[in-house]
């Protein structure tokens, strides 16, 4: 395992009362040599594997009492604090749930404390991957443990550092990756005519959250493969295109709308509650039971949302990609990638900085099979595009662009909504 990065601590302590300006409070930090030895037990913890599985876990740290100040879920105290230790965060990482749950640390002067559990809720976790707008995080330092040599340490919502394989990979700035805004834009002008507005919302603010709400559908698909722990890739075609039978072979035909349907509806749904809500803030009198009524059903659209989204990510569990459209028409998913390398691609330009054009050219064969896979369909298919999802997590999108394949690997499809996250 790669030693501890001490720049991790310090680059935390030099971001903490920096990172959002305005009347924002930023919640306690503990002193530089705490974090250290915090961050330092952590690393360890899961680094080393228990019955051989590597422990998976999210620490909430905050200063001795007081903690339902700073933490919005049920905290469930020990009656008996225990030190911190490597040992102690194996036995109590299976107790915990790295979607929804947290061990509660705690500092003094001197020492630090196990001293309990937090349930978080689903609602932060959702939110994130682009299941859900409404979320609560604690306002604390919180530190997300998925795998070995990696964790994400956050400032409540704000993301303040990232360690990547034993390395500080980003500690400043919003993270926003363009992979999925021309896909987003063709499948909404594809169904467009489908959709009910608002007569009283601004258009700015209606087109906003739909363009939002359209790109975290994809992202939430790759997000819940990624989740899931069993890999896949997604295999997006232009709006209103058929699958080429020369270069994919789809084991499980369909053709199906309900991902679309479910999307529309919930669109619909969200337009006539926010016209409601305009019309009230404007005087309008009696409109509170039309607005409760309509808030259920949004509510309930919101949820066949998230299932349908879910349930298309499930698919990738059959061996072989999920083939969906633009316009979130799914083809079907057990699908083999039948295209050659193009005799022309030399290389692919391994993407560094999307925003500033950095690139590093590669050759495609450094890269594991199903990276291959998607770049040979490109090679062949550049108006396609791939987001590959390896199985211990990480996204990596595959694209063409003026005769060139471009490779992604590590973005972060966070909810469009929350790009500190």
């Amino acid at each position: 395992m790669r030693a501890f990065p001490k720049d991790l601590a310090e680059t935390v302590c030099d971001r903490w009362y920096n990172l959002v300006g305005g009347e924002y409070i930023a919640p306690p930090c503990p002193p530089k040599r705490l974090l250290i030895e915090l961050l330092e037990t952590l690393y360890l913890a899961a680094g080393s594997p228990e019955e051989a599985r590597y422990p998976q876990f999210n620490i909430v740290a905050l200063p001795s009492g007081g903690f339902n100040e700073f933490v919005s879920g049920d905290v469930w105290l020990f009656e008996n604090p225990r030190p911190l230790s490597v040992s102690e965060i194996h036995r109590l990482a299976p107790v915990s749930d790295i979607r929804k749950s947290a061990i509660l640390v705690s500092w003094d002067s001197d020492q630090w404390r196990l001293v309990g559990l937090v349930d978080l809720g689903t609602s932060w976790g959702r939110a994130r991957i682009g299941l859900g707008y409404r979320y609560e995080v604690p306002s604390s330092l919180l530190v997300e443990v998925d795998r070995p040599n990696r964790m994400r340490i956050y400032q409540g919502q704000y993301l303040v550092a990232v360690l990547a394989e034993g390395r500080l990979e980003r500690h400043e700035g919003f993270e926003l990756t363009l992979t999925l805004h021309k896909t987003a834009r063709n499948g909404l002008k594809r169904i467009w005519h489908k959709i009910k507005y608002p007569e009283h919302e601004e258009p700015r603010e209606f087109e906003s959250f739909q363009f939002t709400a359209f790109w975290n559908v994809f992202a939430g698909i790759a997000n819940s493969i990624s989740v899931n722990g069993h890999g896949g890739s997604l295999i997006i075609l232009p709006a209103g295109a058929r699958p080429s039978e020369k270069n994919l072979r789809i084991k499980y035909r369909q053709n199906s709308y309900f991902l679309r349907d479910r999307f529309i509806e919930y669109m619909n749904f969200r337009h006539a509650v926010v016209d409601l809500i305009v019309r009230q803030e404007l005087g309008e009198n009696g409109l509170e039971g039309s607005i409760a009524l309509a808030e259920i059903r949004l509510s309930n659209a919101q949820e066949k949302l998230i299932e349908s989204i879910r349930f298309v990510a499930g698919l990738s569990g059959c061996d072989g990609a999920i083939v969906i459209s633009e316009d979130l028409r799914v083809f079907g998913f057990g699908c083999e990638i039948r295209s050659e390398l193009h005799r022309n691609t030399d290389f692919v330009l391994d993407v560094k900085d999307e925003l500033r054009d950095v690139f590093e050219k590669l050759d495609p064969q450094v890269f594991g099979l199903r990276h291959r896979s998607a770049i040979k369909l490109i090679s062949r298919k550049p108006n396609y595009q791939v987001l590959v999802v390896s199985q211990d997590g990480p996204i990596t999108a595959v694209w063409a662009k003026n005769d060139e394949i471009f490779v992604k690997k590590g973005i972060n499809l966070v909810n469009l909504n929350m790009p500190w996250a």
